[in-house]
């Protein structure tokens, strides 16, 4: 199912203040029902790329972020959209910080575009389809959902 990008599950924007990423980790919390390892994650790293926008922002608290995300049957998507300064290209951004490393080891895909109006700081997570528990046991397959497996699998693992 391809992300319709007019019809976001959630849109909301969000002043850019100390309270952002709390603001924004409650919002997106509330959309859907993933696994709650997925939820975890997506929550997690919706607050890290706000918690950036936040910090690159200087105490701009004029200034605003929209958030976006879908959360369709197989990828969730969140998009921070913010202008320019505040979101730098992933060529000037240290792979040493620790919200960066997150997205390499949690995200399936994550980047940043540049318009000269805006940027869009993104990520994607795939969600897998899985066979009902009952029959995974019955076949000695894992338990975890698609959606748990993957997320232990990322953070335990180093790209």
């Amino acid at each position: 199912m391809p992300i319709d990008p007019h019809a976001p599950d959630l849109v909301a924007v969000l002043p850019l203040d100390p309270f952002a990423p709390r603001s924004a980790r409650y919002h997106v919390a509330a959309v859907d029902s993933p696994s709650p390892d997925l939820r975890d994650a997506v929550v997690l790293l919706t607050s890290e790329i706000v918690t950036r926008a936040v910090e690159q922002g200087n105490g701009a608290q004029d200034s605003t972020v929209e958030l976006r995300v879908w959360m369709p049957s197989d990828v969730v998507r969140v998009e921070l959209i913010a202008p320019p300064r505040l979101l730098r290209g992933r060529s000037g951004l240290d792979p040493r910080h620790y919200d960066l490393m997150l997205l390499d080891c949690i995200a399936d895909r994550w980047s940043v575009d540049h318009r000269p109006e805006r940027a869009c700081f993104w990520f994607e997570i795939d969600r897998h389809p899985t066979a009902p528990r009952w029959e995974q046991e019955a076949h000695g397959g894992d338990t975890r959902s698609g959606d748990e497996a993957r997320v232990r699998h990322h953070v335990g693992s180093a790209r």
